[in-house]
C-alpha cells in the first residue's frame, strides 16, 4: 500500500496503537510530539516507529495526510499551518479508522460509561471463537498486545467514543465509525466543554442511530431513561439488556472475590450461567450487552462461557494490584466522572462487604469538575476516608483554574482530606491504612500510577 501517515501526538496510548497497526497495513509511519515521554516513547522505539519531539517542516517530505488527536489540534500548530500551505489534508484519528475499516461490519460501542470493558469483552468472545475481529480500543485490553488492530477483518469492534474528534472539529469521534451494530451503554451529561447540557448528549446520540441501517442492530440498557429515549429514534432492530427486564437479563447474581457470576435469561428461559473476573453491578451489565451482541453475531452460548472465563480485563479497569493474601487490597481504576465514582464504590462493597473503603481521587479538568461538583459531592456517600487531590486539568490545563478539589472536600464528610502533593498523599494513605482496608484508586496523568507504588508500599509495611 501507498501512503504516508504523519501522526501528531504520536505517545499519546490509542494514537501511538493506531500508528502500529497503520504500519501493519502497509503504510509508512511517522510523527511528532513536543511532550512525549516514557512510557508511550519508549513504546514506540521498541518498535522502530520514527518520531521527534520538534517539528521542522522537512519531516512533512511525502507526507500523504496528517493525523491529529486532543490539544495538539489547533490551527496555529506549526505542523498543521505547514500541512495546509503544502495542501496536506489533516484528518483526526477517528477518521482514519472510519476509512481504513470502511469495508468491513462494524460493531461499535458507544455511552457515557462502560465503553472499554464492553469493547475489550466482545473482542475477546469473537476472537476466541476464531473470528479475529480487527479492534480498537481506548486503553490496552490485557488479551491482546495492543489496543488497536486494523488487519483487514470482515468485522471490526471500535469503542466509540462521543467526545469532539480533534479541536479542528465538533464531529463525534463514534460517528466516523459508520455502525451496522452498536451498543449503548449509558446516556448522562458529560464533556460539558463540548455538551451544555444533557439534552445536547442525547441529540448526540440520536444523530448516530438513526444512521443504523434497518438491517443492523442496536443493543441497550433497557433501564435506563435516556438510553430508551435515544433507541426509540432508531429505524433497526433494538435489542434490550438488563437486570429486571430486557430480552436478556441477569439473574441470580454473585459478587464473588474472584469476580461477578450470574444466570442468564432470554424469552427461552435461562440458557446458562455466566462467569466472568469481572466486578460490580455495572459490569454484569456490560456483560450483558457483550452476551447480546455475540450471540447476534452467530457465537453458541457455550463458546461464550468458555471465552468469558480466559477474559482479563482492562488496563485500569478495576485492576486488583495486591495478592488475595495481602492484608490491604489495592485496586486502580480510571473513573473520572461523579457516576463512576459511585458505581466503582458500590461495586466494592458488593465484593468486599464488611471491609473499610478509602478513597485516593484525582479529577478530571476543570469544566466537567465545575459543572458536575453536587454531583461529585454525593458520589462518594459510601467511602469511610477519600483523599482528594487537585483538579488535572489536562486539555483544559491552560484554562483559569476555577475549581479546586479542595471544593469537592468541602461537601463531604470530615474524613474527607484535601492533599495536592502527591508525595504526602501516598505517605498519609501507607501511614493510616488498615489491615483488611481496600484502598479504591481512581486517578488521572500525574497520579496514574499512584495505586501501583500504593500496593508495594502497603505490601512491604504490613509484611513486617
Amino acid at each position: 500500500m501507498k501512503g504516508h501517515f504523519y501522526f501528531i501526538g504520536i505517545t499519546g496510548h490509542a494514537i501511538r496503537g493506531l500508528a502500529l497497526a497503520v504500519r501493519e497495513r502497509g503504510f509508512k509511519v511517522t510523527g511528532l510530539d513536543e511532550t512525549g515521554a516514557p512510557p508511550g516513547s519508549d513504546w514506540l522505539d521498541e518498535r522502530g516507529i520514527v518520531w521527534a519531539k520538534t517539528f521542522v517542516p522537512e519531516q512533512l517530505d511525502g507526507v500523504t495526510a496528517v493525523i491529529v488527536t486532543g490539544a495538539h489540534a489547533t490551527p496555529e500548530y506549526p505542523a498543521i499551518v505547514e500541512a495546509a500551505q503544502r495542501g496536506i489534508p489533516v484528518k483526526s484519528w477517528a477518521q482514519l479508522v472510519g476509512e481504513l475499516t470502511s469495508g468491513e461490519r462494524s460493531i461499535v460501542v458507544a455511552g457515557t460509561h462502560g465503553k472499554t470493558t464492553t469493547t475489550s469483552f466482545i473482542t475477546w468472545l469473537l476472537e476466541a471463537a476464531g473470528r479475529k475481529p480487527d479492534f480498537l480500543v481506548g486503553i490496552q485490553p490485557f488479551n491482546f498486545d495492543s489496543s488497536v488492530r486494523l488487519a483487514g477483518s470482515d468485522v471490526v469492534v471500535l469503542e466509540g467514543d462521543e467526545y469532539k474528534s480533534s479541536s479542528l472539529e465538533n464531529t463525534s469521534k463514534l460517528e466516523y465509525y459508520h455502525p451496522d451494530v452498536m451498543v449503548l451503554t449509558s446516556v448522562e451529561h458529560d464533556h460539558p466543554d463540548v455538551f451544555p447540557d444533557l439534552a445536547s448528549v442525547v441529540d448526540r446520540f440520536i444523530k448516530v442511530v438513526q444512521k443504523i441501517p434497518e438491517q443492523g442492530r442496536l443493543v441497550v440498557w433497557a433501564e435506563s431513561e435516556m438510553v430508551t429515549t435515544v433507541a426509540a429514534s432508531a429505524s433497526c432492530q433494538v435489542v434490550t439488556y438488563g437486570l429486571e427486564k430486557g430480552a436478556y437479563i441477569a439473574r441470580n447474581i454473585a459478587y464473588l472475590p474472584t469476580g461477578i457470576e450470574f444466570d442468564v435469561e432470554t424469552d427461552q428461559g435461562v440458557i446458562g450461567r455466566m462467569a466472568a473476573p469481572l466486578y460490580g453491578r455495572h459490569n454484569v451489565l456490560n456483560a450483558l450487552a457483550a452476551i447480546a451482541v455475540t450471540v447476534g453475531e452467530g457465537l453458541s452460548f457455550d463458546q461464550l462461557l468458555e471465552a468469558a472465563s480466559t477474559f482479563k480485563g482492562a488496563y485500569r479497569r478495576f485492576n486488583i494490584l495486591t495478592p488475595a493474601t495481602s492484608a490491604v487490597t489495592v485496586i486502580d481504576d480510571y473513573g473520572h466522572h461523579p457516576s463512576e465514582v459511585k458505581t466503582m464504590i458500590e461495586g466494592i462493597k458488593l465484593h468486599f462487604a464488611g471491609r473499610r473503603l478509602v478513597v485516593v481521587y484525582r479529577p478530571h479538568t476543570y469544566s466537567r469538575t465545575r459543572a458536575l461538583l453536587k454531583e461529585y459531592q454525593a458520589s462518594f456517600d459510601d467511602a469511610d476516608v477519600v483523599y482528594m487531590t487537585d483538579v488535572e486539568g489536562a486539555r483544559e490545563a491552560a484554562s483559569e483554574r476555577t475549581v479546586s478539589g479542595a471544593d469537592i472536600v468541602a461537601g463531604l464528610a470530615e474524613s474527607a482530606v484535601f492533599e495536592p502533593d502527591r508525595g504526602k498523599l501516598a505517605d498519609r494513605v501507607v501511614a493510616d491504612a488498615q489491615p483488611g482496608d481496600v484502598v479504591l484508586c481512581m486517578t488521572v496523568s500525574g497520579y496514574d500510577d499512584i495505586a501501583g507504588e500504593l500496593a508495594q508500599r502497603l505490601s512491604q509495611e504490613h509484611a513486617k
